[in-house]
């Protein structure tokens, strides 16, 4: 339970100074230090007791401790947070998650619970423990759970300034900004905005909000049943959101439920809170496209960052592209991405991105009929050719993607053919990490070689994903990770996956006495799933829900 524990509290905290109360918890102490912590401070940022050691005395040996980490003994929530509250402390913002909630809810106190020392006066959402309070901090949990790294953030409506807390510890938000007045704002200015029973006439503060997002911001908006200016339903919702904005998800909330509920279109009877999580309709960008600074990457002067030269309109990158940030609602990101493929310049890196979107979506679906039309536009894509860095970003994307496909609907020629153009594509024209897709295409056109007994031809594909990660590793790869502001934190971890994959390559050779003998004992040694992972880890994510949806309905 300890080491459970100190890693609760050094995720929280990070490494600090941390007074340990000699009753907390065995061997707590040495846990915190394992993980950093100075657990014999002079002067302690952190204190950690049990419930049951609580005391004014203790507390005040440690007077310039902010942060207090109280460990439940037989105490329910409520008296723990009175007795806390009351003596001038509060909710640690960044500890503020969906099972805390949920635990507080029910009466539990959540283990541990954190506190912070309250600012002279505080008053709000943070010290307090009424139903109203925990549904409130449930909407602005789901606000942070929006925001994306880089944001700068527009919050507005009541509770606004404890939802910049939240947001401040919870999420990467660049800039926080609360009911600023409107003579203050500029169009297009901010990448997300919070509005939680905002003033003003609803269907207005829309028009408001689609004027200050950004191509690519995001839109979080909700009102109580009691706001008298509220949307009369979700018709009404929908309707006023539908001509700037594309409706990601509705939320709403009933008395007793803390968490906001996800629910499909349509009206809930009984409900206290409606909330509609929408991004703002990418269109029309290209006007503007050298205004377009990506708020995570911008400072970074590598080619793979280079979306204003790369897009004909690079507000769709984070919106229809990027992973994490996108359209999450699948159908909905699918839509997008048919609209951007019928509607973008042909090959374009706007076209190339829309056909990924859609290639990996029949690819997940195993939607077998559709391959046939998706190939015919891939080959159409690359036939227009264009050593634009963005464009061969694509390029050499589909034909991976392109090889995958044909391989699902039984082409295996065809999959040999894309494969070596992915395999023979320039792909340091974009970026060293591009070459995950080089490298994949020749193990995978290796393994066709050797399901066809053709192991000569199998051990050249292989040498050729050698050869292409021993490139990739030769690099200037400073060049490309950046330096300062401009540092891209992704390019390592991707890097790291493009020698993962060449090492299997490697391991297949190494390993190719084995194959005559034994097949089967030959593919045991290569690690098969480093190919595709993300692919990889979505089925499997998609199987369990399924299984977990049957579970249900049993």
């Amino acid at each position: 339970m300890s080491i459970e524990i100190a890693a609760s509290i050094v995720r929280h905290l990070g490494p600090c100074r941390i007074a340990v109360e000699a009753r907390a918890a065995p061997g707590l102490a040495a846990e915190l230090a394992l993980l950093g912590c100075d657990t014999q401070p002079v002067s302690a940022d952190a204190v950690v007791a049990a419930s049951n050691a609580l005391s004014a005395s203790l507390l005040a040996r440690h007077p310039a401790a902010r942060t207090l980490v109280v460990l439940p003994r037989q105490v329910q929530a409520a008296v723990l947070d009175a007795a806390l509250f009351e003596a001038g402390w509060r909710r640690l913002p960044s500890a503020i998650s969906v099972p805390a909630l949920l635990d507080v809810a029910r009466g539990e106190a959540p283990q541990p619970s954190f506190y912070e020392r309250a600012p002279n006066g505080y008053q709000g959402l943070l010290n307090a423990s009424d139903a109203d309070a925990l549904s409130a901090l449930g909407r602005w949990n789901l606000a942070a759970e929006r925001v994306r790294p880089g944001d700068r953030a527009l919050l507005c409506g009541p509770g606004a300034a404890d939802g910049q807390a939240l947001l401040e510890a919870r999420a990467r938000v660049a800039s926080v900004h609360v009911d600023a007045p409107a003579a203050l704002l500029a169009p297009r200015s901010f990448d997300i905005i919070v509005a939680m029973d905002a003033p003003g006439d609803w269907a207005e503060n829309l028009d408001r909000y689609a004027q200050l997002l950004k191509l690519d911001g995001r839109l979080v908006v909700g009102w109580s049943e009691d706001n008298p200016q509220k949307p009369g339903n979700w018709a009404s919702l929908h309707a006023g959101l539908s001509g700037a904005f594309l409706v990601e998800s509705q939320f709403v909330q009933a008395p007793g439920i803390i968490v906001p509920q996800d629910v499909p279109q349509g009206e809930v009877n009984g409900l206290t809170w409606r909330v509609a999580v929408a991004a703002k309709a990418p269109f029309g960008g290209e006007e503007t496209r050298a205004s377009f600074v990506h708020p995570a990457f911008g400072a970074s002067q590598a080619p793979l960052a280079g979306f204003a030269d790369g897009y004909d309109n690079p507000w769709l990158y984070r919106t229809l592209v990027q992973m994490g940030e996108r359209l999450a609602d699948e159908d909905l990101l699918v839509r997008l991405a048919e609209e951007v493929a019928s509607n973008a310049r042909p090959g374009s890196a706007d076209q190339g991105a829309a056909l990924a979107v859609l290639g990996y979506r029949v690819l997940e679906a195993r939607a077998a009929d559709v391959v046939p039309v998706l190939l015919g536009a891939f080959h159409d894509y690359w036939q227009l050719g264009g050593d634009a860095a963005h464009v061969v970003r694509w390029r050499v994307s589909l034909a991976f993607l392109a090889g995958r496909l044909a391989e699902m609907v039984g082409e295996r020629n065809v999959a040999k053919h894309w494969y070596a153009r992915a395999a023979g594509d320039d792909w340091q024209h974009f970026s060293t990490i591009l070459a995950t897709k080089a490298i994949g295409a020749a193990f995978f056109r290796a393994r066709i070689a050797l399901a066809e007994q053709d192991a000569d031809v199998a051990w050249e594909w292989f040498e050729r994903g050698v050869e292409i990660t021993l490139q990739a590793a030769g690099r200037d790869h400073r060049q490309e990770l950046g330096e300062g502001d401009g540092l891209l934190p992704f390019y390592l971890p991707e890097l790291a996956e493009v020698i993962d994959m060449g090492s299997q390559c490697a391991n297949a050779l190494a390993n190719r006495h084995l194959w005559t003998r034994d097949p089967g004992l030959f593919w045991r040694q290569v690690d098969v799933k480093r190919f595709g992972i993300a692919s990889w880890t979505l089925d499997v994510t998609k199987e369990n829900e399924r299984l977990r949806k049957q579970l249900g309905q049993a």
